[in-house]
């Protein structure tokens, strides 16, 4: 389960990333390339990218209290 919560946390991480990114490429430069064509079809995710960093945040956080609790239980 601690696995999974740290995948999940590193995939919103990457996509908070990919989305910042392109919101700044877009910014930069004129025509059509990768960018514009990923926040046409997210334009949410490209609105808002810091959403998908706190919570790639909060799930690291979580996985680093389930790894602390798993290692005063045992």
């Amino acid at each position: 389960m601690a696995n999974f919560i740290l995948l999940i946390a590193i995939v919103l991480a990457g996509a908070s990333y990919t989305s910042f990114t392109a919101r700044s490429t877009i910014d930069a430069s004129n025509g059509d390339n990768w960018a514009t064509s990923f926040c046409s079809s997210t334009h949410q995710l490209c609105q808002y990218p810091y959403q998908m960093a706190y919570a790639a945040a909060g799930l690291a956080a979580l996985w680093l209290l389930v790894k602390f609790l798993s290692a005063i239980r045992d």
